[in-house]
Parts: C-alpha cells; structure tokens; sequence
C-alpha cells in the first residue's frame, strides 16, 4: 500500500464529518488495548451507522473498561464488508491488524488511519492517514476532533478516551500541555477521578502476575551508561509491565522482554527528555529490530514495542536495541 497524504488535523475532521450518516466501521491493532479499544469505540458514537471490530481479541484491562460502559458485546469479530469508511485506530500500517490483512486486499470502500505513533514508510496500499506524535494517544486525537466537531461527548465517551489518554501516557511523561487539559475535562465529564482510574486496573490484576512482575525486577540486569542507569532482562509474561516497573523505581531506560506460546515481544522505556538530550528513538530502534522477531514493531521516542513469531530471537532482538540505548548513552556528556 502506499500512503498518499497525511492529512491536516482540518482535513481529518471534515472527512470524518461527511461520513457521519454513512456507514462506518472502526477497528485497531491486533490485541487491542485500552487507548486501541477506548478510542474506536468513543469515536464509533459519533457516528449514526457504526460498528467497532477487533481483528482478533483484545486485553483483560480493555475488557474491564468496557464492563464500566456496559458495552462488554459492543465489539465484534467479523470483517465489516460492506462499511464505506473503515477507521484504524492506534495503528499506521496493515502488518498488526491480524487476519484484517487478508480481508483488506479486498476492501473495496475507503481506509483511513488515524494514529499518534511515528509514521512507517512501508505502508503498503492506498490510503490516507492523520499521524501526528504531537498527541499521547489516539484517544487524545479522537478526544480533539469530537471538541473540533462540537459533538455530544457523554459520560461513557469520556470514561473511554480517559482510559486511553492515561494508558498511553506513560505514568503522564509523554504528556503534552494540552494532555492535561483533556484529562481534566474528561475527569470532569466522566464524573470519576484520576485516582479511581489508576485503582480500577490495579486492583483487577490477579496478585500471582503482581508477584511476577515483582521477580522478574529482582531478576533483571542493570547497568551504567554514561551518567545513566539501565535495566534489561526477560519477562515472565508482560514486558511492557516490567518495563514500566523498572522506570518507577529509578532507571533512566529499560528494555525487556518476552516469550509467549505464540511468539516474542518486546518493550522499551526512556525517561523524558532523554529522547531529544541523546538523540534516541525508541520507536525506530523498535521497527529496526523488528525483522529479528520477523514480526513489527514502532512506538514513540519513550516508550516503544515489537513483537514477531520468532520466538527464539526474542532475547537477540532486546540486546540490539539494548545496545543502540547503551551506544548513545556512554557516548553522552554531562
């Protein structure tokens, strides 16, 4: 596929407004997680003829989310043939859409992907695309358009997109001023709190994976880099949970990973600003390594992720991005 034109934020507003009465169906990654899930099924309100889709399942804390809304049925499994605009959320290119890929070739209606994540220049087919990494989460673009549109946003809505902006915020060190500014509106409209958000989730997480997360810090590797404090290792299950537990407790970058039945995933943190202090990327160090796993991979400056079916490479894959990290920070002056 190739990406004909990124759209202005103006741009995207107007399409999405002409296709209001139309039908429309909204999707996301494959394993779609809160901000994915959060924001498709916000935006799908919008619309008068929506459906929201996963191209195959989505995670225990998206499912949570939607047991708050009362929306547990809201979304299906099957490829929606006959919708006239399908909406990508939370993603830029067709590779971690799952068995959407296939039914895409296809697709004979409009595809447009509305992502926050550094842009692929892979893409393949013909498509349109806003993708800024001016916002956090697609939730926080889908949160701008709807006040750009003057749309009804209701407590649910809000509920969502609250969820996807503090997932995908990264303990709020990715935030922008105007992240702040959608939090406390949404908080506001939701009739929650930020607090109550945080322990929702935390109290949902089975204290066997709690204790997991626990070992598996006591068993990573640490290091200094330059003036820096680096942590790495294998997780049990989730490397993105270990990776965020290592930065909490001091480390200036992490990178871990896993191995599941099915195949190898990966995880890495940065603290800001490290990014524009050393120069590193973590999503295009993630897209780099990708071919090792020979799956995808991208994600933003801080905090990035791939994952592959090979899963034997998993380890190979973390130590070269683990490396790019170490190479920027021992070469960096204080």
């Amino acid at each position: 596929m190739k990406l004909t034109r990124n759209l202005s934020f103006e741009e995207l507003c107007a399409k999405l407004a002409d296709y209001k009465g139309r039908k429309v169906a909204l999707t996301f990654h494959s394993i779609g997680d809160r901000d994915g899930v959060g924001s498709a099924t916000a935006l799908a309100e919008y619309f008068d003829n929506a459906v929201v889709v996963t191209p195959d399942f989505i995670t225990n804390n998206a499912k949570r989310m939607l047991e708050y809304t009362g929306k547990t049925k809201y979304v299906g499994n099957d490829f929606p043939r006959d919708c006239e605009l399908l909406i990508v959320l939370d993603a830029n290119n067709v590779d971690v859409l799952g068995k959407f890929r296939e039914e895409l070739k296809r697709f004979q209606g409009e595809l447009l992907f509305i992502d926050h994540h550094l842009p692929h220049e892979d893409i393949k087919g013909e498509v349109v695309a806003f993708n800024s990494e001016s916002y956090n989460s697609a939730s926080s673009i889908v949160c701008a358009v709807l006040r750009s549109l003057k749309a009804q946003v209701t407590k649910n809505m809000a509920f969502l997109l609250l969820n996807g902006v503090i997932a995908d915020s990264a303990g709020l060190n990715n935030a922008f001023p105007q992240t702040f500014r959608q939090i406390a509106d949404l908080v506001e409209t939701s009739g929650t709190s930020f607090s109550f958000i945080n322990e929702y989730f935390h109290s949902s997480v089975p204290v066997r994976n709690r204790y997991e997360t626990v070992m598996d810090i006591r068993e990573a590797g640490s290091e200094i880099a330059g003036n820096y404090v680096l942590m790495y290792g294998r997780a049990t299950e989730h490397a993105n949970v270990v990776a965020d537990a290592a930065m909490e407790l001091g480390a200036d970058a992490a990178v871990f990973w896993a191995m599941t039945d099915r195949e190898a995933t990966l995880s890495a943190r940065l603290r800001p600003p490290l990014d524009q202090k050393l120069g590193i990327h973590l999503g295009k160090f993630m897209e780099g390594v990708a071919g090792i796993v020979g799956g995808t991979g991208g994600g933003h400056a801080c905090a990035a992720g791939a994952y592959g079916s090979r899963r034997e490479e998993a380890q190979n894959a973390g130590q070269a991005v683990l490396q790019k990290i170490r190479e920027k920070m021992g070469n960096s002056r204080q």
